[in-house]
């Protein structure tokens, strides 16, 4: 097996000294400030209204994602604001994005207006419907191990609020990753897709765009590589081509296939530090998944 932290091709973290942190917030306040009004309004307004949500943990995941090159991270932070408005609204999108908490941006509030309650609906019903979740286990690496399955998609039926609701699910799971976990931060994650029992008729292609733009270009993740085990039939043909033209090119090369019999996939995935005791059950792995219970137990922590 490869060296698991520089397997992906991934850029190593520098060491963060004080004085390095110190000089790395000052240089990225100097590139924020070079950034257009314009492109930086939800920024702004998240600076002035919520500023402990933006505080230097906040900036830090975002500089430890572009590995402390600041005029990334600044551009990212901008883009990430101005998504997560689009996504959340102009009043959700400033809570923390907890679904426990009466101050959770996924809390059931009564006092929400008709639109921002059916946000909170629809992404409820997109935590619930499984399509990715968190293992809360890592590779040898340290990357956090994330499972998606789009068979979870069967029933859903492609509207707005549906695509949005599962775009949000995501934005939350992901967060819940990231934040307080350093190492997650540092190293980033992987991704285990399961699409063995999904349909053709399951395939979204305006979710997949949504997605891949707010992972690799908007929320402060480190994407280590994308797994895809046990690919049906209609993958090669229909989700291949859609993924060359969502996927940045650094990604597509990250991208991995596994094929074969369920013990040959697990082989497969051994080699690259991930082994049986860190996958889901669905593949052949000793974990299970319980996403009810795990949101329950976040709703209990106010996370």
């Amino acid at each position: 097996m490869e060296d698991p932290l520089t397997i992906y091709g991934q850029r190593p973290q520098p060491i963060e000294t004080p004085e390095f942190l110190s000089t790395k917030y000052t240089e990225l306040e100097s590139e924020l400030s070079k950034i257009p009004p314009e492109k930086k309004t939800a920024w702004t307004y998240a600076t002035q209204n919520c500023p402990l949500l933006v505080g230097e943990s906040h900036k830090l995941m975002f500089l430890r994602c572009e590995v402390f090159h600041v005029k990334e991270a600044a551009e990212r932070i901008c883009k990430y604001w101005e998504k997560r408005v689009e996504l959340f609204g102009n009043v959700l999108a400033y809570k923390p994005l907890h679904v426990g908490g009466t101050q959770g941006a996924l809390h059931e509030h009564s006092n929400n207006t008709p639109e921002d309650a059916d946000r909170v609906r629809f992404t409820w019903k997109g935590l619930y419907l499984g399509f990715m979740k968190p293992t809360m286990t890592h590779d040898t690496g340290g990357r956090a191990i994330v499972f998606a399955d789009p068979s979870a998609f069967r029933g859903y039926n492609h509207s707005t609020e549906e695509r949005y609701g599962v775009a949000r699910s995501i934005w939350y799971i992901l967060h819940h990753i990231l934040e307080g976990n350093d190492d997650v931060q540092k190293l980033g994650i992987v991704v285990i897709g399961y699409p063995h029992n999904a349909k053709i008729s399951y395939v979204d292609r305006k979710l997949m765009k949504m997605n891949m733009e707010g992972i690799t270009g908007c929320i402060p993740v480190r994407m280590g590589a994308f797994h895809i085990c046990h690919p049906p039939w209609f993958f090669e043909k229909v989700v291949f081509p859609i993924i060359k033209v969502v996927m940045p090119d650094r990604m597509r090369k990250r991208l991995r296939t596994h094929c074969g019999s369920q013990e040959k996939v697990l082989e497969s995935l051994k080699k690259f530090g991930l082994e049986r005791e860190v996958l889901p059950s669905d593949i052949g792995g000793d974990v299970i998944l319980d996403v009810d219970g795990w949101l329950q137990e976040c709703k209990k922590k106010g996370l």
